[in-house]
C-alpha cells in the first residue's frame, strides 16, 4: 500500500482545495417517466470515454461526443459528453446505481400523482456517499449537528458567514485528522489480521496488534513511513511472517483498497459539480440552488455527499383542464337541479 503518497494526497483532496475534474449532469424528465440523461466530464483524459467512474461507455449504449478543450491543449485534456435515453428510472438505476466500490452511485426516483385539478410529478436524484471506508463507522466521528450543518451548506460559489466558514474548517480537520486517519488504521490493521490468519500464525499475534494500537497509529501518521505500511507494522511488532510471501499478500490486499482510495480522490478532486434537471411543467417545490420555470440547478460541494446520501428533488404540476370543466359542469348541473326543484 503506497500509503505515504496516497494517504497524504487523499487528505489534501478531502479539504476540497482542488477542482481539477468538473462534472456536469443534465436530466430531461418526460411526462411518461422516460428520461434523457447527459453526463459531461470536463478537463479529462481521452481514455475516460471507455473507462470512467460511472461505468458508462459506447458499448453500453451511450452516445459519446469528445471535444478538445482549447485552453487545455498542452495538457491533453478533453470534454467528454455521454448521452442516453431511458424508458424509466428503473432502467437508469440498473446502470447508474450499481453497488460498486469504485463507481459513483446515483439513484433516480419518479412519481406521478393525480390530484383531480392537478397532476403532480416528483423527480429526485440521490447521490450515494463517496466514502468507501468500509470498516470505520461514520457515526462514531460525526454527530447530528455536523450533518445538519452539511445539509444547509449552500451551493458552490455562494458566500457563507464567518461562523459557518470556521465551522467548515473545523469539520474538514475532523474528517482528515480523525476520521480518515482512523479509517487508514482500521484498514491496515485488518490487512495484517487477514495475513496472520492466512499464514496460520498463533492467535496471540492478534492480541499483539490490539495491544499496540497507539504504535500502529503513529506509524500510519508518520509521513516518513515506508510505502508498504502493513508490512512495516508487522515487522516492527516482530510478527513472524515470511517477508517475501507477506509482501505478496499485502500487495494483493492493497489493490482493492487503493482502487477505493483512487475513486475517493477523484470524487473529491472533482470539486465542482453541476446538476441540471428539466421537468415537463413549472416547478412548484424543490431544494435546488436556483430555479428558472421548469429547470432546477444544483451546484453541490462534494462535502454534501461525502459521508451521507444527498438528494436533489423537484416537483412540478399541471392543471387538468378536463377536471376543471367537469367540476364546472357538475356545479352548473347542481344549480340547475336545485332551481328546478324550487
Amino acid at each position: 500500500m503506497k500509503t505515504t503518497t496516497v494517504f497524504y494526497t487523499l487528505l489534501a483532496l478531502i479539504l476540497l482545495t482542488a477542482c481539477e475534474n468538473p462534472i456536469a449532469f443534465k436530466t430531461i424528465v418526460h411526462e411518461d417517466g422516460s428520461l434523457d440523461k447527459t453526463i459531461v466530464l470536463e478537463k479529462t483524459e481521452k481514455d475516460k470515454a471507455d473507462q470512467n467512474y460511472f461505468g458508462i461507455n459506447e458499448q453500453s449504449g451511450w452516445t459519446i461526443e469528445i471535444t478538445e478543450n482549447e485552453s487545455e491543449k498542452d495538457n491533453d485534456k478533453f470534454r467528454i459528453a455521454f448521452s442516453k435515453h431511458f424508458n424509466s428510472v428503473d432502467d437508469v438505476n440498473s446502470e447508474l446505481d450499481r453497488p460498486a466500490d469504485t463507481l459513483f452511485q446515483i439513484h433516480s426516483t419518479f412519481e406521478k400523482k393525480f390530484r383531480w385539478f392537478y397532476t403532480h410529478i416528483y423527480y429526485a436524484e440521490t447521490i450515494r456517499p463517496i466514502n468507501r471506508f468500509t470498516l470505520t463507522p461514520v457515526e462514531n466521528f460525526f454527530n447530528q449537528e455536523d450533518f445538519a450543518f452539511i445539509e444547509r451548506l449552500p451551493g458552490e460559489g455562494t458566500p457563507i458567514s464567518k461562523a459557518d466558514s470556521v465551522y467548515l474548517e473545523v469539520l474538514s480537520e475532523k474528517i482528515s485528522d480523525r476520521f480518515v486517519k482512523m479509517a487508514m488504521f482500521d484498514e491496515a490493521n485488518n490487512m495484517i489480521k487477514t495475513v496472520i490468519a492466512k499464514n496460520n500464525l498463533d492467535k496471540r499475534w492478534l492480541d499483539t496488534l490490539d495491544q499496540n494500537k497507539e504504535l500502529i497509529y503513529r506509524i500510519i501518521d508518520d509521513p516518513k513511513s515506508e510505502n508498504n505500511i502493513p508490512a512495516q507494522i508487522a515487522d516492527t511488532l516482530g510478527i513472524p511472517l515470511d517477508k517475501d510471501q507477506a509482501l505478496k499478500d499485502f500487495e494483493a490486499l492493497s489493490k482493492k483498497f487503493e482502487s477505493r482510495l483512487n475513486f475517493m480522490s477523484y470524487a473529491y478532486d472533482g470539486g465542482k459539480y453541476v446538476n441540471e434537471i428539466h421537468l415537463p411543467w413549472e416547478i412548484i417545490n424543490t431544494n435546488a440552488d436556483s430555479v428558472v420555470q421548469n429547470v432546477a440547478v444544483w451546484k453541490p460541494l462534494a462535502t454534501k455527499f461525502a459521508l451521507r446520501e444527498y438528494t436533489m428533488y423537484a416537483e412540478c404540476r399541471q392543471m387538468n383542464l378536463w377536471a376543471v370543466l367537469v367540476s364546472i359542469g357538475i356545479g352548473l348541473l347542481t344549480v340547475w337541479l336545485f332551481m328546478r326543484k324550487k
